[in-house]
């Protein structure tokens, strides 16, 4: 026990007090956040109340770096423990030795089983006790230094520390401030920083729900493509525009032909396609489809041009001698193409090729729509990966664990 008033530790075994040396706790050492007697609820609403703290710490590269645990009794359960580190929380709970299967390596890719769940190594280091305050059911003492090895599984951790004289296996449960709060029914606990070693990453939203869509949006391409249709062709004809009389200039009009008459139905898009006898020269369309009830106009431009030749890394081609575009759908009714066209070689007729066709299943909308709603999918693993990395850094073998979903106190 240690005296409240002038921080002497006292052992009380069997009844008889002893003195057994005044503690001196460390001036840089962090305040004790709950106090001694204050009474929580935890796993199964069973009350506890803290009857002791330790103030523990582990020394990397010339600095300390200090915990607190709180010992925990009830009557009925017997002792636990609630561990505050960083201002993260963790309710320990001591377990058998035997259920833990070991793989004895103490390096980075070091694990142990419980449960049938693997728990990899986080943390393997000396850990000194630093001061107590309160009651406990063993010889605590200032100095005290056990080897602490932790292994991690988010939310929970493996604990297990060797002494001289023994073996102790404890498991760790991850609490969030809002659950430690509502135990002890207080407010404005200190908030966490950094991530905790086994603090469970809580944005999976983004990466499970968040692929809904995606898997919606690949539901509807393949339902609408029996519902729209195949494409149909309702137009497929080769005109001929006539040579010009005469070189023309950028502001003349081309030559112009009328296709023969046509029927589009009505909720549905329309593709046209035009190709022309081009060699090594260009030919310029403007396609007009004319609406012949409303004589509504939808005008398209079908620039059409090819090169081909040979160099000294071989043959090669340019262009295309057809070219298409689409448009959305148009009111029902019998339609007429109006082709104008100048060409290159202006002095010989040119065919040209007209098709349309209706009900074309196009795949730009869906890829510009599956790329939009995998934006957030890959925003959640973007933030899984900088948690992970954020939890291992602190971690004795980081460079070997990072990415996975375990971590220590």
């Amino acid at each position: 026990v240690t005296c409240p008033n002038c921080d002497s530790l006292l052992d009380v075994n069997q009844g008889n007090l002893s003195y057994l040396k005044s503690l001196t706790p460390s001036p840089d050492q962090p305040a004790f956040v709950a106090p001694i007697g204050a009474e929580g609820s935890f796993k199964d609403d069973v009350k506890f109340k803290i009857i002791g703290a330790v103030v523990r710490s582990v020394t990397f590269d010339g600095i300390k770096y200090y915990w607190h645990e709180y010992l925990l009794y009830n009557p009925m359960v017997g002792f636990r423990w609630l561990v505050h580190s960083d201002n993260h929380w963790n309710f320990v709970e001591p377990i058998n030795p035997a259920d833990v299967a070991q793989d004895n390596v103490f390096a980075a890719g070091g694990s142990v089983t419980y449960n049938g769940q693997k728990f990899k190594i986080f943390q393997d280091a000396p850990a000194t006790v630093e001061y107590v305050k309160g009651e406990f059911y063993w010889r605590v003492e200032q100095g005290e230094v056990v080897r602490a090895i932790d292994y991690v599984a988010a939310p929970l951790m493996l604990s297990q520390e060797i002494s001289p004289n023994e073996i102790n296996w404890s498991v760790g449960t991850y609490l969030t401030n809002e659950e430690v709060e509502k135990a002890f029914a207080v407010a404005d606990l200190p908030k966490p920083w950094g991530v905790g070693p086994n603090q469970p990453f809580t944005g999976q939203f983004y990466y499970t729900w968040g692929a809904l869509p995606l898997l919606a949006l690949l539901a509807v391409a393949v339902l609408m493509i029996p519902l729209a249709g195949i494409t149909r062709t309702v137009f497929n004809q080769e005109i001929v525009l006539p040579a010009f009389a005469k070189a023309f200039s950028e502001n003349d009009p081309g030559q112009i032909v009328f296709s023969q008459p046509f029927d589009l139905k009505g909720n549905s898009n329309v593709r046209i396609t035009a190709g022309a006898q081009v060699d090594n020269s260009w030919a310029d369309l403007d396609i007009d489809l004319i609406n012949d009830q409303s004589q509504e106009v939808e005008s398209v431009n079908a620039p059409v041009e090819y090169y081909s030749g040979s160099d000294s890394d071989g043959a090669w081609t340019e262009g295309d001698k057809t070219t298409d575009a689409t448009i959305s759908s148009l009111p029902a009714g019998k339609y007429t193409l109006r082709v104008e066209g100048k060409w290159q070689n202006w002095q010989t007729p040119m065919p040209v090729s007209v098709k349309v066709e209706q009900g074309v299943n196009r795949g730009v909308n869906f890829c510009c729509a599956f790329i939009v709603l995998l934006l957030v999918p890959i925003f959640g693993l973007f933030r899984k990966w900088s948690f992970e990395a954020g939890r291992w850094k602190d971690s004795m073998f980081g460079s070997s664990s990072s990415g996975s979903d375990d971590s220590d106190e």
